[in-house]
């Protein structure tokens, strides 16, 4: 292995290079048209990938950090220290579960943490070699992926897992493996990130070429909200052994709280999940019931201001579903966007190849979601004013950016070996910025910044 390191801007070290850094993004953004693209990545996320030695076995070799970024996958974005933080991996693609980082601030990419080991269950069932306990399985995490400003960590459900694509589970290593229950959420502390630690515990590290019989000094990173262990997962209900698909955050009297649905057959509930210093001060709750038939592994934002909850849907006649949450509770049904009296380009939506695959979130300045799903065209909603929150009145408007600078299409990222099956959790909206910020391309990761229409410097704001 090989460490190189930098001082960030509040002088701590990590990997990199040496150098005092300020945050140039905000300038950078001034300096762009309103709704125009910026590629701010100056490595390659393949530069970055572990040595093989080092990474966790897959089939008959080793693991690849290539789906990562392709496979249904997402990043958090760490408002603090100005990184985007990659997790994920899973099912048939990858057991790779090393934490990757990209530094806005220089433009770099660069591995946060080192991968677990794993034990095979049989075939198609696989479990970290501590479990579960101290490091998760690789999983596709779609829209799954969230920072937690408050506690300062970053944040994973997980989603289809390697080998059996399905929960995260909880095995016991010292008594053969034997299944335990499902697991929660895990929490990663990102303070020890570059220094060339074991996520997990000393130990669990891969064992193979000169690294065979070496135990890797651990960081004890993750921390796993054991909610099945302590019945704070009661009102998850019949969804429990199921996959979460999407998530957004908001601060709530002094806490993380993040809004999170978990599938049960093919519909999905929306909970609000409260996270306190004290795992086992945790409070789960069933703020939105299925209605409507919503299906589909897709994405979800969170309108602050109204107080609505948008998920994007799969089918024609309802293209989004939302939850008002000033009506929250067990009977707190999704209802259908309907289309009858919207205004906007709709059709263009319905047709364009990105839709069924795009990303959203929840602009604060614009008042407004954006979607994305690729190349440079965008979609504004905008939900109708009023309460209750009608499922009449929404606008929906195609918006071409200026400019030439744009991300790839879905085609020229196949043609060009970066291709991915959909934005998911790739997209995110950084309010201390006022901008949204896109991840791409399997092998480059690319890193867009989409510098909205009536853009205003977040700094004025203060």
């Amino acid at each position: 292995m090989s460490d190189t390191y930098y001082m960030d801007e509040s002088n701590r070290i990590v990997a990199g290079r040496f150098s005092q850094q300020t945050n140039p993004l905000l300038d950078l953004l001034v300096t762009m048209p309103e709704n125009s693209w910026q590629n701010i990545r100056q490595n390659t996320f393949q530069s970055a990938w572990l040595e093989p030695e080092l990474r966790p076995p897959y089939l008959n070799g080793k693991a690849s950090p290539e789906p990562l970024i392709r496979a249904w996958s997402g990043f958090a974005y760490d408002s603090s220290r100005h990184w985007l933080v990659l997790w994920g991996g899973g099912h048939a693609n990858t057991s790779d579960n090393t934490p990757y980082i990209f530094d806005m601030l220089v433009g770099n990419w660069f591995y946060a943490f080192l991968p677990s080991d794993y034990h095979s269950l049989n075939s198609d069932n696989h479990a970290p070699i501590c479990g579960g306990f101290r490091q998760p399985c690789s999983s596709h995490v779609y829209d799954n992926n969230i920072y937690l400003p408050l506690l300062d960590r970053f944040c994973t459900f997980g989603g289809a897992q390697h080998g059996d694509g399905g929960y995260l589970k909880l095995h016991d290593p010292a008594n053969s493996y034997v299944y335990l229950r499902p697991a929660g959420a895990y929490l990663l502390d990102l303070n020890q990130a570059g220094q060339g630690l074991v996520a997990g515990g000393t130990g669990d590290n891969p064992k193979s070429g000169s690294y065979s019989g070496v135990n890797l000094a651990g960081a004890d990173a993750w921390q796993l909200r054991d909610w099945f262990a302590t019945g704070q997962s009661a009102a998850f209900g019949s969804a429990i052994n199921t996959r979460t698909c999407h998530t957004a955050y908001r601060q709530e009297n002094g806490h993380d709280v993040i809004y999170a649905t978990r599938t049960s057959s093919t519909t999905k509930s929306l909970y609000r999940i409260e996270f306190h210093l004290d795992p086992a001060a945790d409070v789960i709750s069933r703020v939105g019931r299925p209605w409507n038939g919503n299906s589909g592994e897709m994405p979800a934002a969170l309108d602050s201001q109204r107080n609505v909850y948008v998920m994007c849907n799969s089918g024609t006649v309802a293209a989004f579903v939302f939850w008002d949450l000033d009506y929250a509770g067990s009977t707190n049904n999704d209802q259908r966007v309907r289309y009858d009296s919207i205004a906007g380009d709709i059709n263009d939506f319905f047709n364009d190849e990105h839709r069924t695959r795009m990303g959203i979130d929840f602009s604060q300045q614009l008042e407004q979601f954006v979607l994305w799903g690729n190349g440079g065209r965008l979609y504004y909603l905008t939900p109708p004013a009023g309460k209750p929150t009608s499922t009449n009145g929404w606008h929906i408007e195609r918006v071409e950016p200026t400019g030439s600078a744009r991300p790839m299409t879905r085609d020229e990222l196949n043609n060009d070996g970066g291709s991915g099956v959909g934005i998911f959790g790739k997209w995110k909206y950084a309010a201390d910025l006022g901008c949204f910020i896109g991840l791409q391309h399997a092998l480059n990761g690319d890193v867009w910044l989409y510098k909205p229409r009536n853009w205003v410097d977040p700094r004025t704001l203060s």
